[in-house]
This record gives structure tokens, C-alpha cells and sequence, in this order.
């Protein structure tokens, strides 16, 4: 198991033509954390230590980020639809600049009718998530898959992940993703986190809202030194 604080983020509304003129940062609906781990760490998936394995003389960082969607309440309207997290992974030579080259997940799929599944499992008391991976029994019933998460970016410095609800499975809950990063050696390496959501309200049908996550307007910090590990 890992376990991750998460923080609430204020999500700030794009001012768009026809938006309410108080329509200011919603609050209490997304709550966010990450860890920084070694790249050979046992939550990582077997593929990730075949190549760190097979490039010895290249330094890794395991980055885990969790987004924790949370349900509407009356002080905090709508519903989610979609949202996306995206990295920007740099050093301070914009001509050097680390890379995701491995990313969980690809794709993560739910069945939408009854069945088999492995998934993961999300434990939260007091803005603290465990992770771990759960066994779902199966169940008798044809099912079919569709994605609930998506990255896009391996080997690039700006992966991307993107989140869906489905219509029996809305997009509320705790989804981690996870980058193995390569950091560019001699350099300070930092990742900055952005997110966007498109909510849709009762009364003002479908707005956009986006923040920037990490613990400072710096992004958060990939050198061991730096972040303490």
C-alpha cells in the first residue's frame, strides 16, 4: 500500500461570454496528491523495472498522482463529465528537458454490464488514500469495456491523462496515474501539474474550470535532494 495526503484545489471557471458574473473558483469538489518513489518501487508494474533494469547508467524517478473527484453538493453544483491532467516536465535549459518515458495507465477500462475485472482500490480517511489492486469475483452476464482513463505522451516531456464518467459509473472517486520519469542528469528537474473539468450545472449547462496542482507555483520537485527523498 502507499499512502497519499491529498489537498483540496480551488478549480477556477474560464470566462466565457454568458457566464454568471459570480460565477468564482469552485471548492470542495477535487482534492489532489502525490508521491515521489524510487523507480524500482513494488508498486511499480513489471514492465517499468525490465527498463530501468536494461538502461543502468540512466536516473528514474516512480511520480504518483492521485485526483480524487468528489460529488456535488448544493455549495458546490455539478456534475462531472470529463477532465484531463497534463505534466510539463522541464529543467531550467528549455532545451533540456526530462521525459515521461513510461506512463500508467495506457487505458483504464470498467465493464458496463455485469462481469469479470481487476481493478484498483481506494481506501480515504481524513485526506489520506491508500492504493492498492482489488479481485473482482465474476459474475454471470456478457460485458463490455470502456474506458475510464486514458494517457497519452509516453517518451514525451507533457503526458496527458484524460477522465470520462459513464453512464452508470460517474466520475467521482480517487484515479491514480503514474509517469516514470527520466531526469535530465546535473539539472534541477521539476513537473507541473495542470487539470481541466467540464462540469455540467442544471441551471447553467456545461462550464470549464482548470487549476494548477503541486505543493508550490514552482511545481514539484524530481531531484532527490530537492524533494527529499
Amino acid at each position: 500500500m502507499t499512502e497519499i495526503q491529498l489537498h483540496d484545489i480551488a478549480l477556477e471557471p474560464e470566462r466565457t461570454l454568458g457566464a454568471p458574473a459570480d460565477d468564482g473558483p469552485l471548492r470542495g469538489r477535487l482534492t489532489f496528491g502525490w508521491d515521489l518513489l524510487p523507480a524500482d518501487h513494488a508498486s511499480a508494474p513489471a514492465d517499468w523495472h525490465a527498463h530501468v533494469r536494461s538502461t543502468p547508467d540512466r536516473d528514474y524517478r516512480h511520480l504518483l498522482l492521485v485526483c480524487s473527484f468528489r460529488p456535488e453538493t448544493p455549495q458546490a453544483p455539478g456534475t462531472f463529465r470529463h477532465a484531463s491532467l497534463a505534466l510539463s516536465l522541464s529543467t531550467p535549459d528549455p532545451s533540456a528537458r526530462p521525459v515521461a518515458r513510461l506512463i500508467d495507465p495506457g487505458e483504464r477500462t470498467r465493464p458496463t454490464a455485469a462481469g469479470p475485472g481487476t481493478g484498483v482500490s481506494f481506501t480515504v480517511s481524513t485526506g489520506v488514500v491508500d492504493l492498492g489492486v482489488e479481485r473482482q469475483q465474476p459474475e454471470p452476464g456478457p460485458a463490455r469495456e470502456e474506458w475510464i482513463v486514458r494517457g497519452h505522451g509516453a517518451s514525451q516531456p507533457d503526458p496527458q491523462w484524460e477522465f470520462r464518467g459513464l453512464r452508470r459509473l460517474p466520475l467521482v472517486g480517487d484515479h491514480p496515474v503514474a509517469a516514470l520519469v527520466e531526469l535530465v542528469p546535473g539539472r534541477p528537474n521539476t513537473a507541473d501539474v495542470l487539470v481541466a473539468a467540464e462540469l455540467e450545472h442544471r441551471s447553467w449547462g456545461i462550464r470549464r474550470y482548470r487549476a494548477r496542482l503541486g505543493p508550490t507555483v514552482h511545481g514539484i520537485p524530481l531531484n532527490p535532494q530537492e524533494a527529499g527523498a
